[in-house]
């Protein structure tokens, strides 16, 4: 008679089998979720790029063609975070008509692992503007031409932080120890520009070294005058610029654009730039709007991935001063008639209103 196995082995062995199942599930799971995870590309893989007809230059990034008419005057700008570069590297060059029609090309620009951008500046004539690559085998994990970001990698879910640097509330300043400015208000604005003005923002990561602000005002006579520098601290950081009875200038100037946060606010008004319940519905509707150039000095582009019903320009009162309805995917506002100042550019795109900010300079 065969003998039987013991049961408690049998049950022993029996565990070991689905501890292995199962080790090998977590283990499949794991390598997957690192797959689809992935959200680099490289330019060979990416329609954004077309075939050069240059040897050494096979993949374009066409910025503007003649065509575009006036789009094409203005300043044009790719920036690519590169993740991984071929053995021997890799260049960058621009490709742009000048103003008699002729072919300029720049010099080879290498490229390097992190943020890469070049801007083209402005002009006054319809003309093409091409960035060249050398090599396909570049692998980014964020590319935008123009602001506008490429669908080559996947968009990662909307955070509810951000830098300084990655924040479009923030302009450009010309002073470098205090690169980053947030405008409060313009003299242009009138008695708006006379009450308190206050920035709060809850800080979750401040680089090395730690980072400041300041303040810049006019004065009375119209003089310039620059605050002391204010250390930002981890937490929320909130500074009041006390109301006066006169027109004037109030912006805050930062020291560094690796200054993160999770809030921001700007006297009441919270920033685009932190997710909210707003921005998670136009993510979900796929809408996508671009303002540029911002600061604008005169003219004025309104981009979106689908058709614009209607553009309100406020003040910073409220006062609508602009309205139209375009039906268009772009539109052109000439802002010249409107003061130097901030404003609220809302846009009904398929029943959602969607709202920036501009800078009139």
């Amino acid at each position: 008679m065969k003998k039987l196995p013991n049961f408690s082995r049998l049950q022993s062995s029996l565990e070991m089998i689905k501890t292995k199942i199962f080790l090998f599930f977590i283990l499949f799971s794991f390598s997957s979720l690192n797959v689809f995870a992935q959200n680099s590309e490289s330019i060979s893989n990416c329609n954004d790029f077309v075939v050069g007809s240059a040897a050494a230059w096979p993949y374009v990034l066409v910025a503007t063609t003649i065509d575009s008419g006036a789009v094409s005057h203005l300043a044009q700008t790719f920036t690519m975070n590169v993740t991984s570069l071929p053995a021997n590297g890799a260049n960058v060059r621009v490709y742009k008509t000048v103003a008699n029609g002729n072919d300029f090309f720049g010099n080879p620009i290498t490229l390097t692992l992190g943020s890469n951008s070049i801007t083209v500046p402005d002009v006054t004539f319809d003309r093409v503007v091409k960035f060249q690559f050398s090599s396909g085998e570049v692998e980014f994990d964020a590319l935008s031409l123009n602001g506008v970001d490429s669908d080559c990698v996947d968009v990662l879910p909307a955070s509810n932080t951000s830098l300084i640097s990655s924040c479009n509330d923030f302009i450009t300043g010309s002073n470098l120890t205090w690169p980053y400015v947030l405008v409060a208000t313009t003299i242009d604005s009138g008695s708006v520009s006379q009450g308190a003005q206050t920035f709060s923002m809850n800080i979750t990561s401040l680089p090395t070294g730690g980072a400041n602000f300041r303040v810049y005002k006019t004065v009375a006579n119209g003089n310039d005058f620059f605050g002391n520098p204010v250390v930002l601290v981890d937490g929320m950081n909130t500074f009041t610029v006390p109301a006066v009875t006169f027109d004037r200038a109030v912006k805050f100037q930062f020291s560094s654009g690796d200054i993160e946060f999770n809030a921001l606010s700007l006297n009441g008004v919270d920033s685009d730039c932190i997710t909210n319940i707003s921005s998670i519905q136009n993510t979900e509707h796929n809408i996508f709007l671009n303002t540029f150039p911002n600061p604008s000095n005169g003219s004025l582009f309104i981009q979106s991935n689908q058709p614009i019903d209607e553009i309100q320009i406020h003040e910073i009162s409220g006062r609508v001063v602009l309205q139209v309805k375009p039906q268009l995917n772009i539109y052109h506002i000439q802002t010249s008639h409107l003061k130097n100042q901030l404003y609220f550019v809302k846009c009904l795109i398929n029943q959602d209103w969607i709202t920036r900010k501009i800078i009139l300079n």
